[in-house]
């Protein structure tokens, strides 16, 4: 989900846009090379849920969010280390049933923050929040949540914020989601948000605006619900765009010569989950739809760059017949996502893109193939052709 930053564009000057994965690309040359991604290393997960890539250090890691082993959700989850071509194993975290993790820094120090979202008989737990101290993570700090799917963090002037997506209790869906500020010692609570199933937030600047959009997921009845974008009025987030959205499983922003997207990963609408995810285009006071592009239960969009070259990468994770069901690369045709690639996948639900070394990398998280959540999720390697 997803998710999980940098520059965004210009709108009548510079804007920045803290959920982005790259700077906007220069407008492709027809010379740029073109990258395709091709098999590099399997990480055996037990229901991998999310995949978290962060430098400390010059040196590169990957956190793995373990969700279930088929017996219990109350599993490690993994975080690995680039050594020379693959990654290997360097620490592990007790989780109960691990949905996302986030990384960010505050000063000069390195923060992971994990959403727990249950134990065997509750989803009323604490998610944590993990310090580097150069040898690898210790615990910082608890927080309780409630079902929790996403983790957000972002920064308004000198102030950071930790945004929690809480699913449910254990009665209801229609429940609140989180903001926490930090106080200069830790995160304490700033402002509730009433959300229905949320499974994922998404932080986009434009100019000096904030907002925050979360993905709204189901209401007790359905998931063909509006998801909610809401907007910083200075001192809170007040409500700004409704978007009509089916089991929406998360956001991605970004941006294309000087254009602001935003997609929706759209799971289902109850019946069928091949149906339409959905990119947006901010213009000028709103996002409107831009872009249908047909998925299979989408669960999780990654936008990225490779020079002047843009991708999209959308996480299926099952057909109406199987879960072992492709999931696709979109490529920037310098007016709309053209299918460029399929990756073979199993119950995908996560995207990340990497930079190791120079070169380009993607992970995906392989959930749960039909008949067993122990199974191999990959890493691929961006090749030159």
């Amino acid at each position: 989900m997803m998710r999980k930053i940098t520059m965004l564009l210009a709108i009548a000057g510079l804007l920045f846009c803290s959920c982005s994965k790259s700077d906007s690309p220069a407008k492709p040359d027809p010379s740029d090379p073109v990258y395709r991604f091709y098999f590099n290393q399997n990480i055996s997960t037990s229901g991998c849920a999310d995949l978290e890539f962060f430098t400390i250090a010059a040196e590169s890691y990957l956190a793995v969010a373990n969700s279930w082993n088929g017996a219990t959700v109350n599993i490690d989850s993994k975080i690995y280390r680039w050594a020379d071509t693959i990654f290997v194993d360097f620490q592990s975290i007790p989780t109960s049933q691990a949905s996302d993790w986030e990384f960010f820094t505050i000063g000069s120090e390195s923060y992971l923050a994990v959403a727990n979202q249950s134990i065997v008989s509750t989803y009323n737990i604490d998610s944590k929040i993990y310090l580097w101290d150069s040898a690898g993570f210790v615990e910082f700090q608890s927080i309780p949540t409630n079902g929790a799917c996403d983790w957000e963090f972002f920064s308004i002037g000198a102030e950071s914020y930790l945004a929690v997506a809480n699913k449910c209790n254990d009665a209801t869906s229609n429940i609140d989601s989180k903001i926490y500020r930090w106080n200069g010692t830790a995160f304490e609570e700033f402002q509730s948000i009433p959300t229905h199933g949320a499974s994922d937030w998404e932080f986009i600047t434009v100019g000096t605006d904030y907002y925050l959009a979360v993905a709204n997921r189901f209401n007790g009845s359905t998931g063909n619900i509006d998801s909610i974008i809401y907007r910083w009025n200075g001192s809170a987030f007040v409500d700004f765009q409704s978007v009509a959205t089916s089991n929406a499983a998360g956001w991605e922003v970004f941006v294309i010569d000087s254009e602001i997207y935003l997609a929706v990963a759209n799971f289902s609408d109850d019946d069928f989950n091949e149906i339409d995810s959905k990119i947006y285009r901010w213009n000028g006071s709103t996002f409107t739809e831009f872009q249908s592009v047909p998925t299979q239960g989408a669960s999780d969009w990654e936008y990225f760059s490779i020079g002047a070259i843009s991708f999209l990468a959308v996480a299926n994770y099952s057909s109406e017949i199987s879960r072992n069901t492709d999931s696709k690369i979109y490529i920037w045709n310098e007016s709309a996502f053209a299918e460029h690639q399929a990756i073979a996948t199993s119950g995908a639900v996560d995207w990340a893109y990497m930079e190791i070394e120079g070169g380009p990398y993607l992970g995906c998280a392989n959930l749960y193939n039909g008949s067993t959540h122990n199974l191999n999720s990959i890493v691929l390697e961006g090749v030159e052709e």
